[in-house]
């Protein structure tokens, strides 16, 4: 009976496979469903609880089927041949869902249609990847495009003649654009359906509702639309010049670094260090000397983004306000009012010092827009095959160039120098990244090999990111000249099994547990330290007590440069800087769906006063991107 049907719709004539027009329109059909469920098995992590969801609601099925036949007929029009149809839209829909999976493990976040800007990016972070991970891509990248081949030397499907196929092509894009109409770019629709676990976690969006719809929907809320009763003229009023009337030669130097992935996950009950070299040591020592201000950023983004702490740092904006996926570099297109730009305006020289490739989200450009007067990147100031450590610059090479540039700023110039640096050594995947294997720490817990080789190699970074900070302070401390220290992280690191650590060593860092755990996600240590003769100058232990910082010391990444601001009582610097340090003693915590206020409390709703200073907040930023200049 089964071979009847078939033989209605596959003949097989010698080698060749002749399919039939019924045959092809089951295979098209049948194919869309079994490569939908595919999806959903590569991408979901909460089977039971998603079959009840689809069940529940069917139309989700139906919706990320659609898309799934629509790529397989536009595919079929295009070939005339239903076998390459079917290979080669399962040849996209498995490399789509496994870099998803993949991207999830790794940085808690789905994929996105602006992670198609950053190919470049994904590229030479892939080839850091171990042998046997490239390996394994490969194969299974082989492995895909074998039936596609073979669809192409022994299926042939009946004729179609060359007007029917382009009218199919159009008939195929007009239905797209009519369902994306309808359906995939309605949000009151796609937020009617019920969210498995967080509804503000963008990868629960993703599993409860399905890659491939999720995807779309995000496709069409890309545009980065005025905020709600945006006035330029309004905003424009606000802006003044700098009007600080400090002297060149009462201002320190500021020695600004972000140390990548850099984190303070050592710090677990689970984890001693007692015979092994702290990775935290002159971190923690540097915090505890007096007038030292520490505690940790809320940032935008885990595991990832590294350009949008940078942004929210340097900008005193934030990016989670930006509501948007692209990363907030993208939206710098012309000179832009930042830290750099108003240091420069009362007598500091800038400079920015990143030992990555200059296009690495557009920085060869967004720096100079900043206000940075020199700027060194990988191609003109380090050496790849002398300096690589784990794949990059080492920390130590960094360094060498902080203090190197430092040192000549206070040999041949009077002026006052404001240097930032990203660095990248420990930049992941963590995988056997370093030649040492020799484990770093010792755990009460029981760990797997490839668990310990993660965590050791990952705390080898940070120690010798440890080392060089404190080997920064001891030259500022030897120095006569005013120097002021800013480290802090960009984003807590993206393993490899993702949030296994997590859970595993009791870290409280939940994306679906309690208001604390959420933020948690997001946290990395920060410091502000100056030397002696910067505190003749102005104390920190004086000036931070007008800062009135919380007592935890946590607050959201765009007060960090505001902030320092005012430790240096460089009031009037920025009207913004002014206006967003008052913001942060009233509300510490800004985040799309969360605040915390000066007393620690965690608001879901914040008073009328408090959402008309937010709103101000964002048109400002949006001013500054769009409308300054």
């Amino acid at each position: 009976m089964l071979r009847k049907i078939l033989s209605a719709f596959y003949r097989k004539e010698g080698k060749m496979i002749s399919v039939t027009p019924r045959g092809t329109v089951f295979t098209l059909l049948f194919g869309a469903l079994i490569l939908t469920g595919i999806v959903f098995l590569i991408t979901s992590e909460h089977y039971f609880l998603l079959a009840f969801q689809l069940l529940s609601n069917p139309t989700l099925i139906l919706l990320n089927v659609l898309v799934v036949l629509l790529l397989l007929l536009l595919l079929f029009f295009l070939s005339a041949n239903v076998g390459f149809s079917l290979s080669c839209g399962a040849f996209v829909l498995l490399l789509f869902s496994v870099g998803d999976a993949m991207k999830v493990s790794m940085r808690q976040d789905p994929v996105l249609p602006t992670d198609f800007t950053l190919l470049r990016e994904v590229w030479i972070i892939l080839k850091t990847f171990p042998p046997i991970v490239l390996g394994l891509i490969l194969v299974l990248f082989v492995v895909l495009c074998i039936p596609m081949v073979l669809s192409i030397l022994r299926v042939r499907s009946a004729p179609l003649s060359l007007p029917k196929r382009a009218a199919g092509v159009i008939a195929v894009v007009l239905l797209f654009f009519g369902a994306n109409s309808l359906w995939f770019g309605n949000q009151s629709l796609y937020n009617s359906y019920p969210v498995i676990g967080n509804q503000y976690f963008q990868v629960d969006q993703y599993n409860s509702k399905g890659l491939l719809y999720s995807f779309l929907l995000n496709c069409n809320t890309m545009q980065l639309s005025e905020p709600d009763g945006y006035d330029a003229e309004a905003i424009s009023a606000l802006e003044a010049p700098a009007d600080c009337d400090a002297e060149t030669d009462q201002l320190p130097h500021i020695i600004m670094i972000m140390g990548e992935a850099y984190s303070d996950l050592s710090e677990n009950p689970h984890l001693d260090f007692s015979d092994y070299v702290d990775p935290m040591a002159n971190f923690r020592a540097l915090c505890s000397e007096e007038g030292a201000i520490s505690g940790h950023l809320v940032v935008p983004r885990f595991g990832g983004g590294t350009s949008d702490t940078e942004y929210d740092v340097l900008t005193a904006c934030s990016t989670r306000y930006l509501n948007h996926t692209l990363p907030s570099y993208n939206f710098v297109h012309t000179t832009f009012d930042a830290l750099p730009a108003r240091l420069a305006s009362i007598g500091y020289d800038t400079l920015a010092i990143h030992p990555g490739y200059q296009w690495f989200y557009n920085r060869q450009n967004v720096y100079p827009d900043f206000g940075f007067a020199e700027c060194l990147f990988l191609e003109n100031a380090f050496d790849a095959a002398t300096q690589n450590k784990g794949g990059y610059i080492s920390e130590e090479a960094t360094f060498d160039m902080i203090l190197e540039t430092l040192q000549q700023q206070i040999e041949q110039s009077d002026a006052p120098l404001f240097s930032f640096t990203v660095t990248i050594q420990n930049h992941g995947p963590y995988d056997e990244k370093y030649a040492e294997t020799e484990e770093n720490f010792s755990c009460d817990l029981p760990l797997t090999d490839s668990q310990r080789n993660l965590l050791t190699q990952y705390f080898m970074g940070i120690v010798d990111a440890d080392e060089q900070l404190g080997r920064l302070a001891e030259y500022a401390k030897n120095s006569e000249e005013p120097i002021v220290i800013v480290y802090f992280g960009d984003h807590l690191p993206g393993f490899s099994n993702g949030m296994e650590f997590f859970s595993l060593l009791d870290y409280p860092i939940d994306s679906n547990g309690t208001e604390a755990e959420q933020l948690a996600v997001y946290e990395t240590p920060y410091l502000i330290w100056q030397n002696d003769t910067a505190k003749a100058l102005c104390d920190f232990s004086e000036t931070a007590a007008d800062a009135e910082l919380p007592e935890d010391g946590l607050i959201s990444s765009n007060y960090l440069g505001a902030l320092l601001t005012e430790l240096l009582e460089l009031d009037g610097l920025s009207p913004l800087y002014d206006f967003s340090n008052e913001l942060r003693k009233e509300l510490p915590i800004i985040a799309n769906y969360l605040c915390v206020d000066s007393e620690g409390n965690y608001l879901s709703f914040v008073s009328e006063e408090q959402l008309e200073k937010l709103h101000l907040y964002t048109q400002w930023q949006y001013y500054k991107l769009f409308d300054q200049y």
